[in-house]
């Protein structure tokens, strides 16, 4: 019988194996000539054809056992790795709620003080109102704070003014903001409907895991405004991360290809800890992993994109 270290290790690499590959297959319809590309017969075109379905129903199969296993190993590989680390989750407009709520509850079973979560609209990122947002938090910045004078952007002084408000020093582990200050700033972005939070549940933070989706600029009508949302949100996960924060992003597969959010983060080398395909078990554990190497002062580029550089952080050594 397999220890759980060797089940973990063999499900580590099986959901590395059976990552989305980035792309788009196209399949030839059907034809009404005797030839379809490349010379090849309408039934040659077929047979590929159903030979590619009967191969990715295997691999998904494959996966949905990997993922069961992968849910029951991942609560024993973090279990107590982030006891009294106060961690805060926050999400994209664009995030998944079963994917939050996974990356919750392995927080939980790492046994991280929970403090609070908040989710980003999609005004937060709309160009729009990027000038209001801009001006807010210009005006409710807390007491101390600094925001870059070179970009000035609604991203990158959102970024720096939460990061200011919600979180602890990394030396001192105090506080960076009054209470009253950060709760100005946080009721007045929530009043100008730019986040959502419950009262009473945000407290200072250690660390943040933020939630994303698969969102990519694509050929669609409203692509200008996936573009400048993909780039609002590095601008404010990188500003956020300036102020020496321990900060991982977690998105879907699909963000990791050609201009998604992770890809430019990836491409940009931020200290951000990254993750991909954040919809399964191994990944949702990685996050929370890759929180722990945060706070030990390292960082890495995490899933099953071809841009990762490994399906997860090592393993604890005492399993």
């Amino acid at each position: 019988m397999m220890s759980p270290k060797s089940l973990i290790i063999t499900g580590l690499g099986f959901g590395a194996a059976l990552g989305i590959a980035l792309g788009t297959l196209v399949i030839a319809p059907n034809m009404d000539s005797g030839s379809g590309p490349g010379g090849e017969s309408t039934s040659e075109v077929r047979e590929k054809y159903g030979k590619l379905v009967l191969e990715n129903n295997i691999a998904e199969a494959q996966l949905d056992s990997a993922d069961s296993v992968m849910g029951d190993l991942g609560r024993y590989v973090v279990d107590g790795s982030l006891a009294q680390r106060p961690v805060m989750v926050v999400s994209m407009p664009d995030a998944d709620d079963a994917d939050v709520k996974a990356v919750k509850d392995l927080l939980g079973s790492a046994d991280s003080t929970d403090a609070g979560s908040i989710k980003l609209t999609e005004k937060f990122v709309a160009q729009e109102s990027a000038d209001k947002l801009l001006s807010l938090v210009t005006t409710t910045l807390p007491a101390g704070a600094k925001l870059d004078k070179k970009k000035i952007d609604s991203g990158t002084h959102a970024g720096q003014a939460l990061a200011a408000g919600l979180m602890m020093d990394a030396e001192t582990t105090e506080p960076l903001a009054s209470v009253d200050d950060r709760a100005t700033l946080l009721r007045a972005l929530r009043d100008a409907g730019y986040i959502d939070y419950k009262d009473g549940t945000i407290l200072p933070a250690q660390a943040v895991v933020v939630v994303g989706g698969g969102m990519t600029p694509g050929e669609e009508d409203d692509s200008a405004a996936a573009k400048y949302a993909i780039d609002t949100t590095v601008n404010f996960l990188e500003g956020f991360d300036s102020v020496d924060t321990a900060m991982v992003y977690a998105g879907r597969v699909e963000s990791a290809g050609d201009d998604g959010v992770l890809d430019k983060l990836r491409a940009d080398k931020t200290k951000i800890s990254t993750v991909d395909s954040i919809d399964h078990p191994v990944s949702q554990m990685a996050s929370v992993l890759a929180v722990k190497e945060q706070l030990d002062g390292g960082h890495g580029v995490y899933g099953s994109a071809a841009n990762a550089e490994s399906a997860a952080p090592a393993l604890p050594k005492d399993l």
